[in-house]
Protein backbone atom coordinates (compact mmCIF):
# COMPACT_ATOMS: atom_id res chain seq x y z
CA UNK A 1 0.00 0.00 0.00
CA UNK A 2 1.57 2.92 -1.13
CA UNK A 3 2.93 5.31 1.41
CA UNK A 4 1.76 2.80 4.18
CA UNK A 5 3.17 3.44 7.71
CA UNK A 6 2.93 0.41 9.99
CA UNK A 7 3.30 -2.45 7.57
CA UNK A 8 2.86 -5.82 9.28
CA UNK A 9 4.66 -8.60 8.84
CA UNK A 10 4.24 -11.91 10.46
CA UNK A 11 5.50 -15.26 11.21
CA UNK A 12 3.72 -18.59 10.16
CA UNK A 13 1.44 -19.03 13.59
CA UNK A 14 -1.84 -20.59 13.97
CA UNK A 15 -4.82 -18.47 12.90
CA UNK A 16 -6.71 -17.91 16.72
CA UNK A 17 -3.45 -16.89 17.67
CA UNK A 18 -3.00 -14.05 14.85
CA UNK A 19 -6.41 -13.39 15.71
CA UNK A 20 -5.13 -12.91 19.43
CA UNK A 21 -2.58 -10.96 18.55
CA UNK A 22 -4.52 -8.63 16.18
CA UNK A 23 -7.05 -8.32 19.28
CA UNK A 24 -4.60 -7.10 21.66
CA UNK A 25 -2.63 -4.87 18.88
CA UNK A 26 -5.33 -3.29 17.70
CA UNK A 27 -8.56 -1.75 18.79
CA UNK A 28 -11.81 -1.36 15.97
CA UNK A 29 -11.25 2.27 15.97
CA UNK A 30 -7.68 1.60 15.07
CA UNK A 31 -8.64 -0.90 12.90
CA UNK A 32 -11.22 1.53 10.83
CA UNK A 33 -8.44 4.00 10.42
CA UNK A 34 -5.87 1.45 8.83
CA UNK A 35 -8.88 0.21 6.54
CA UNK A 36 -9.10 3.79 5.38
CA UNK A 37 -5.62 4.35 5.28
CA UNK A 38 -5.60 1.51 3.16
CA UNK A 39 -7.70 2.62 1.00
CA UNK A 40 -6.46 6.10 0.46
CA UNK A 41 -2.71 4.55 -0.04
CA UNK A 42 -4.31 2.25 -2.91
CA UNK A 43 -5.96 5.37 -4.46
CA UNK A 44 -2.98 7.90 -4.39
CA UNK A 45 -1.06 4.85 -6.44
CA UNK A 46 -3.52 4.55 -9.04
CA UNK A 47 -4.30 7.85 -9.56
CA UNK A 48 -0.38 8.75 -9.63
CA UNK A 49 -0.01 6.13 -12.25
CA UNK A 50 -2.92 7.58 -14.26
CA UNK A 51 -1.10 11.33 -13.63
CA UNK A 52 2.11 9.94 -15.26
CA UNK A 53 0.57 8.51 -18.24
CA UNK A 54 -1.58 11.79 -18.92
CA UNK A 55 1.13 14.13 -18.26
CA UNK A 56 3.43 12.12 -21.15
CA UNK A 57 0.25 12.35 -23.41
CA UNK A 58 -0.16 16.37 -22.81
CA UNK A 59 4.11 16.44 -22.86
CA UNK A 60 4.39 14.41 -26.43
CA UNK A 61 1.10 15.33 -28.48
CA UNK A 62 0.08 12.03 -29.06
CA UNK A 63 -3.66 12.11 -28.09
CA UNK A 64 -4.31 15.64 -29.65
CA UNK A 65 -6.05 14.14 -32.18
CA UNK A 66 -8.03 12.73 -30.04
CA UNK A 67 -8.30 15.21 -26.97
CA UNK A 68 -7.05 19.01 -26.84
CA UNK A 69 -3.62 19.71 -25.10
CA UNK A 70 -5.46 21.81 -22.77
CA UNK A 71 -7.78 18.90 -21.65
CA UNK A 72 -5.26 16.88 -21.15
CA UNK A 73 -3.20 19.03 -19.37
CA UNK A 74 -5.90 19.51 -17.05
CA UNK A 75 -6.73 16.25 -16.45
CA UNK A 76 -3.25 15.00 -15.82
CA UNK A 77 -3.60 18.55 -12.59
CA UNK A 78 -6.22 17.11 -11.30
CA UNK A 79 -5.00 13.54 -11.28
CA UNK A 80 -1.59 14.28 -9.66
CA UNK A 81 -3.23 16.65 -7.19
CA UNK A 82 -6.25 13.93 -6.05
CA UNK A 83 -3.22 11.40 -5.65
CA UNK A 84 -1.32 13.42 -3.42
CA UNK A 85 -4.57 13.96 -1.39
CA UNK A 86 -5.27 10.13 -0.95
CA UNK A 87 -1.54 10.45 -0.33
CA UNK A 88 -1.44 12.69 1.99
CA UNK A 89 -4.77 11.56 3.96
CA UNK A 90 -3.38 7.93 4.02
CA UNK A 91 0.01 9.00 6.01
CA UNK A 92 -1.74 11.18 7.94
CA UNK A 93 -4.27 8.82 9.25
CA UNK A 94 -2.05 6.81 11.34
CA UNK A 95 -1.78 10.33 13.74
CA UNK A 96 -4.81 9.29 15.20
CA UNK A 97 -4.27 5.82 15.98
CA UNK A 98 -5.03 5.53 19.93
CA UNK A 99 -2.47 1.90 19.98
CA UNK A 100 0.02 3.73 18.34
CA UNK A 101 2.80 6.70 19.24
CA UNK A 102 2.28 8.08 16.07
CA UNK A 103 2.98 11.67 15.56
CA UNK A 104 2.90 14.43 13.04
CA UNK A 105 6.78 14.57 12.40
CA UNK A 106 6.48 10.71 11.98
CA UNK A 107 4.48 11.35 8.68
CA UNK A 108 6.47 13.65 7.19
CA UNK A 109 10.40 13.31 8.39
CA UNK A 110 11.61 9.96 7.39
CA UNK A 111 13.48 7.30 9.26
CA UNK A 112 12.50 8.86 12.58
CA UNK A 113 12.35 6.60 15.82
CA UNK A 114 13.85 3.59 13.54
CA UNK A 115 11.20 3.68 11.32
CA UNK A 116 11.50 0.93 8.36
CA UNK A 117 13.02 1.70 5.13
CA UNK A 118 9.64 0.69 3.11
CA UNK A 119 8.51 3.29 5.16
CA UNK A 120 11.15 6.05 4.68
CA UNK A 121 11.08 5.59 1.00
CA UNK A 122 6.97 5.93 0.83
CA UNK A 123 7.72 9.03 3.25
CA UNK A 124 10.22 10.48 0.51
CA UNK A 125 8.12 9.72 -2.45
CA UNK A 126 5.16 11.45 -0.78
CA UNK A 127 7.45 14.54 0.21
CA UNK A 128 9.13 14.56 -3.15
CA UNK A 129 5.40 14.36 -4.95
CA UNK A 130 4.28 17.65 -3.20
CA UNK A 131 7.46 19.29 -3.83
CA UNK A 132 7.20 18.74 -7.15
CA UNK A 133 3.37 20.19 -6.82
CA UNK A 134 4.41 23.27 -5.23
CA UNK A 135 7.46 24.28 -7.62
CA UNK A 136 4.43 25.47 -9.61
CA UNK A 137 4.57 28.41 -7.36
CA UNK A 138 7.72 29.10 -8.31
CA UNK A 139 7.42 28.34 -12.37
CA UNK A 140 7.84 31.57 -12.96
CA UNK A 141 10.80 32.30 -10.84
CA UNK A 142 12.44 29.22 -11.85
CA UNK A 143 12.00 29.21 -15.58
CA UNK A 144 10.13 26.66 -17.66
CA UNK A 145 13.36 24.79 -18.05
CA UNK A 146 14.64 24.57 -14.35
CA UNK A 147 11.07 24.04 -13.67
CA UNK A 148 10.43 21.00 -15.75
CA UNK A 149 13.90 19.28 -14.83
CA UNK A 150 12.08 19.62 -11.44
CA UNK A 151 9.30 18.32 -12.90
CA UNK A 152 11.27 14.92 -13.31
CA UNK A 153 11.30 14.08 -10.11
CA UNK A 154 7.71 13.10 -10.00
CA UNK A 155 9.16 9.90 -11.99
CA UNK A 156 11.21 9.16 -8.56
CA UNK A 157 8.08 9.59 -6.11
CA UNK A 158 6.14 7.29 -8.32
CA UNK A 159 9.38 4.74 -8.18
CA UNK A 160 9.37 4.90 -4.73
CA UNK A 161 5.93 4.60 -4.22
CA UNK A 162 6.41 1.45 -6.14
CA UNK A 163 9.16 0.09 -4.07
CA UNK A 164 7.17 1.08 -1.06
CA UNK A 165 3.55 -0.43 -1.80
CA UNK A 166 5.46 -4.09 -3.16
CA UNK A 167 7.79 -4.22 0.18
CA UNK A 168 5.15 -2.94 2.34
CA UNK A 169 2.05 -4.72 1.45
CA UNK A 170 1.64 -8.58 1.59
CA UNK A 171 -1.22 -8.89 -0.82
CA UNK A 172 0.99 -6.87 -3.53
CA UNK A 173 3.39 -9.33 -2.92
CA UNK A 174 1.57 -12.64 -3.31
CA UNK A 175 0.92 -11.42 -7.01
CA UNK A 176 -3.04 -12.06 -7.12
CA UNK A 177 -5.33 -9.79 -8.04
CA UNK A 178 -4.27 -6.77 -6.25
CA UNK A 179 -0.38 -7.17 -6.92
CA UNK A 180 -0.82 -7.86 -10.31
CA UNK A 181 -3.32 -4.60 -10.69
CA UNK A 182 -0.15 -2.44 -8.96
CA UNK A 183 2.35 -4.04 -11.17
CA UNK A 184 0.47 -3.46 -14.51
CA UNK A 185 0.01 -0.07 -13.82
CA UNK A 186 3.92 0.62 -13.48
CA UNK A 187 4.11 -1.41 -16.59
CA UNK A 188 2.26 0.82 -18.17
CA UNK A 189 3.69 4.05 -17.45
CA UNK A 190 7.16 2.02 -17.81
CA UNK A 191 6.08 1.53 -21.34
CA UNK A 192 4.84 4.86 -22.15
CA UNK A 193 8.26 6.43 -20.63
CA UNK A 194 9.98 4.37 -22.81
CA UNK A 195 7.92 5.51 -25.74
CA UNK A 196 8.27 8.85 -24.80
CA UNK A 197 12.43 9.00 -24.70
CA UNK A 198 12.24 7.19 -28.51
CA UNK A 199 13.25 9.62 -31.11
CA UNK A 200 10.39 11.20 -32.86
CA UNK A 201 10.55 9.07 -35.80
CA UNK A 202 10.35 5.61 -34.19
CA UNK A 203 7.34 7.01 -32.29
CA UNK A 204 5.92 7.68 -35.72
CA UNK A 205 6.93 4.64 -37.48
CA UNK A 206 5.71 2.36 -34.76
CA UNK A 207 2.30 4.33 -35.00
CA UNK A 208 2.13 5.85 -31.87
CA UNK A 209 2.86 9.68 -32.07
CA UNK A 210 1.17 11.10 -35.36
CA UNK A 211 3.20 12.56 -38.13
CA UNK A 212 3.81 15.65 -39.64
CA UNK A 213 1.68 16.38 -42.61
Amino acid sequence: MPFALFPGTQSVTSIPSLLAQASVAYTPFDQGIRHIATLAGYLSYGLMALAIVFGILTTTGWARRLVSRSAMSSAHIVLAVTALTFGTLHGLSYIFQTGQNFRLINAIVPFVAGGSLSVGLGIIGLDLGLAVALSIVVQRRLGYHRWHIVHYFAYGAFALSLIHTFTASPEVQSLRLLGVGVIGAAAACLLVYILRILPATTAVGLRIAPGEK
